[in-house]
């Protein structure tokens, strides 16, 4: 039997649990909620924390404990400064404590999920999730499902707090972070003043190629992975340029699809503006003879593409540059950044940090003269200068409207993509492309699912296809699509768990679109082009 043909049973045999809310299976059943198979994931089937040789297993048995323990430790040696600033009482302090404490057992000693108490719509629909779920514990439900939820219910102590609201317990890691990477940031900014001010139009498809891989080299700096220690780039004394690395690693890259973006992100940016144009046309030809408008599920609003951020500093701020580049060039109009709205898997974006990271490019004081490794040669000065200023840039385009960050509340939901539908569709579409950045958006784009080999990126995407979708993200969980055949045999002999390292990379994509309307619209009502509506 074909791999995609053993696929589509398995999704035919699966209970289900909700209409809105449908992982597929299969899922390995357990009798005993305390059954640990010594096995890796098998094939085709989604990741769990019941198999024990798995990065599911190992992440809710030690990784996550473990960030929890320093959130502890945090509230304990910080209780004074964090109850100066958020105007709070030992009483706050001592009963988040207790409450993380708490969740700690449970998730370590496998016990069921609880509900939410806060008395939100949020909450509520978190709750009709548990309810209607046949998994009730952290290690027999979908790996993800149980793994926001650990983050959600983390944030619940703070929400359930008189003076804990805005405390974010990961702000201060964040912060560092940025720090940590001001001079590979400076590098960064030079040479895209360079790429932005150059005028030869053949070069612009490698200055794009160029950004996309420091993009997705940055996503190796992700604090969840490491149990919030400070990762990045660097070599003590020595610079480091990002645009070098990329080459120096360019074994490390698995597919690269960087050339394939390019063109469908030009190519769809440039019918988005045709079509704008012509309808911008029509209605002024014909505003005394009112028409019905273009269906809005099929008509773009403007040349926009959107960027699903993973994790703040340094990796943001990679992300920020392919947005200025692609506005500098006059390929798109605008980006629409999506970020986290609650504190989530301890250094993903929240919109205060991409305000920190806007800012803090824009004053950055920053000067390191190197010297020569050759005698004659000058120093090499590195500066804030260029810094400062895109981070100037990069204010205006938020004033003015060019960039544009949201927060929906979506992207903290524990869906997979493909499932999302009606009021948790997923917030993109009408855009020249969706960029998903990191581990865990690619993780709910491939279903959670251990894929074999042979299933394309399309495959796996189970029919998600909102707009075009490109992914870029370092390795570090247990799930792959897309690779050439036998790459997975040669680097798991190399290494057995190269899948958890985030040394390896891949930039895929899909160019397929297939844009459904996400709810009934006023000219349309329930159908639109003889299809209902989701």
């Amino acid at each position: 039997m074909s791999e995609d043909k053993q696929s589509t049973e398995c999704h035919q045999n699966c209970k289900s649990t909700t209409p809105e809310f449908i992982y597929g299976g299969p899922f390995i059943r357990n009798e005993k909620n305390d059954l640990i198979l010594d096995i890796a994931t098998p094939p085709n089937v989604q990741l769990q924390g019941i198999f024990k040789r798995s990065f599911a297993y190992y992440s809710l048995k030690e990784r996550l404990p473990i960030i929890l323990t320093k959130v502890i430790d945090q509230l304990s040696r910080d209780g004074t400064k964090i109850k100066r600033e958020h105007n709070a009482t030992d009483d706050d302090i001592v009963c988040l404590i207790r409450h993380i404490t708490k969740l700690k057992s449970d998730l370590v000693t496998n016990k069921p999920f609880e509900k939410l108490q806060a008395g939100t719509p949020e909450a509520a629909l978190w709750n009709s999730w548990l309810d209607n779920s046949e998994y009730k514990t952290y290690f027999t439900h979908l790996w993800v499902f149980s793994e926001c939820y650990v983050y959600r219910r983390l944030w619940e102590g703070c929400e359930l707090s008189k003076n804990l609201k805005n405390f974010d317990y990961f702000a201060e890691q964040k912060d560092q972070s940025f720090q940590n990477s001001v001079e590979l940031m400076c590098i960064v900014a030079e040479r895209l003043r360079e790429m932005i001010k150059d005028e030869d139009q053949s070069k612009r498809k490698a200055n794009f190629v160029a950004l996309l891989k420091v993009c997705l080299w940055s996503n190796k700096c992700d604090l969840s992975l490491s149990n919030g220690e400070q990762v990045g780039l660097s070599d003590g004394p020595n610079v480091i340029d990002p645009f070098l690395v990329t080459t120096q690693l360019k074994d490390k890259l698995l597919v690269d699809d960087s050339e394939k973006i390019y063109d469908g992100i030009v190519s769809r940016a440039e019918s988005f503006a045709k079509a704008l144009q012509e309808a911008s046309k029509d209605a002024n030809e014909s505003k005394d003879q009112p028409e019905t408008e273009p269906c809005p599920a099929k008509m773009p609003q403007t040349v926009a593409l959107d960027i699903i951020c993973d994790n703040s500093g340094y990796e943001l701020f990679t992300d920020l540059c392919v947005a200025h580049y692609l506005i500098a060039t006059n390929i798109v109009k605008k980006i629409r950044f999506h970020v986290k709205k609650l504190p989530w898997f301890v250094s993903d974006v929240t919109p205060r940090d991409f305000k920190y990271v806007i800012s803090s490019c824009a004053t950055a004081n920053y000067n390191r003269e190197v010297p020569p490794k050759t005698e004659g040669e000058s120093p090499i000065i590195i500066s804030s200068k260029d810094l400062n200023e895109i981070g100037a840039e990069w204010t205006k385009f938020l004033e003015d409207g060019t960039f544009e960050m949201l927060a929906e509340p979506y992207w903290t939901y524990p869906h997979i993509y493909r499932v999302s539908r009606g009021p948790t569709a997923a917030p993109v579409g009408r855009a020249v492309a969706a960029l998903f950045k990191g581990d865990l958006n690619y993780r709910k784009l491939l279903g959670e699912r251990n894929w074999g080999e042979g299933v394309s990126f399309e495959q796996a995407l189970e029919g998600f296809h909102p707009c075009p979708i490109i992914a870029l993200r370092t390795v570090k969980a247990d799930l792959i699509a897309g690779l050439p055949a036998g790459a997975a045999a040669r680097l798991s002999a190399i290494d057995a768990r190269w899948m958890e390292t985030g040394d390896y990379g891949v930039i895929q994509y899909c160019g397929k679109c297939d844009p459904a309307p996400q709810e009934p619209c006023e000219l349309y009502g329930t159908t639109c082009d003889g299809e209902k509506c989701s």
